[in-house]
């Protein structure tokens, strides 16, 4: 008997999340066909999809077999196989937000379109995407990560760390909220306005603190190169002596120097990344790397300049 309470009741909570799971997605496609719908008018892009589903325990959400076509003509324009978000909400800042996008692919009727020249191999392979966003409310400092995939051709990442974040934080939730009222998702001129106004204030506050960016081979890097440096009537050679010939003529640290001159060799790996001081608004920043431009080690020596390539 206890055995088959236990059941049961095992069987009841089950039931409940999933219809809760069934509920939220219900919810959640409301607001994601708002945004699509908004987009589509702003973009001339019609983007459709065959499923939406929706998770209560971690806030996310999944979209599945998406296609993009041009609004007018109807041809397709890409595909994409699913794209997951996680730590959604609609009414507060998630201490943690994903986005993964997996296998963008452009059509063939629009590869068909593209000049000749083209680098076919860049637009023709399939794209992954996935990016995080982590928020500490208690002390307002946020990183940013982003890695895209170009399939067997190169990894790009992107990294980034803010200091004083809250208030553009607090100002995207407003613009998020705004933008689920309107109708269509279209915000008024006046709104427009004052949100912008909101985003410049929050801007001028942000404190940057560490910024990293690398490139990966993924087999095709140098394919790739080596046919956009033909299509422009350029050997690889002749590539390296203008990158040489222009990195003398700008003022660059001599690390970096040697970073970029050993990347555009071996069209291996490229990786460059930055400490900020800390206490320096992005504007602070900027005006004391504008006064030393002319002075490439003592630049490298106030950002804690690191780079290296092969």
């Amino acid at each position: 008997m206890k055995k088959l309470i236990i059941a049961a009741v095992v069987a009841a909570a089950v039931g409940g999340v999933a219809y809760a799971n069934y509920a939220a997605t219900q919810e959640v496609k409301k607001v994601v066909d708002k945004q699509i719908s908004a987009l589509s008018i702003q973009s001339g892009v019609e983007i459709k999809y065959s499923d939406i589903s929706a998770s209560i325990f971690d806030s996310s959400m999944q979209l599945s077999d998406i296609t993009v076509s041009n609004s007018l003509s109807n041809e397709p324009v890409a595909t994409i196989d699913s794209i997951d978000v996680s730590g959604y909400e609609v009414d507060a800042v998630p201490p943690h937000t994903g986005f993964v996008m997996k296998n963008f692919r452009f059509s063939d009727e629009f590869l068909a379109q593209l000049p000749e020249n083209s680098n076919n191999k860049l637009a023709s392979t399939s794209y992954n995407v996935d990016s995080s966003l982590d928020y500490n409310k208690a002390s307002g400092d946020s990183d940013f990560a982003l890695k895209v995939t170009a399939n067997e051709v190169a990894d790009v990442n992107f990294n980034l760390g803010l200091a004083k974040t809250t208030a553009l934080m607090e100002a995207s939730l407003a613009v998020s909220q705004m933008q689920n009222e309107a109708t269509d998702g279209q915000l008024t001129l006046e709104q427009q306005l004052q949100q912008q106004s909101k985003m410049m204030a929050a801007l001028t506050q942000l404190e940057p603190r560490s910024i990293n960016m690398s490139i990966a081979d993924e087999g095709e890097l140098k394919a790739v190169v080596d046919s956009f440096l033909t299509a422009q009537g350029m050997t690889h050679e002749q590539f390296k002596q203008v990158v040489a010939m222009q990195l003398q003529q700008v003022p660059v640290s001599e690390e970096l120097t040697t970073a970029i001159n050993n990347f555009v060799n071996g069209l291996s790996s490229f990786s460059v990344s930055a400490k900020l001081p800390e206490g320096k608004t992005m504007m602070e920043i900027n005006q004391q790397i504008q006064m030393l431009m002319g002075q490439p080690e003592e630049l490298a020596k106030f950002i804690n300049l690191q780079a290296s390539g092969e």
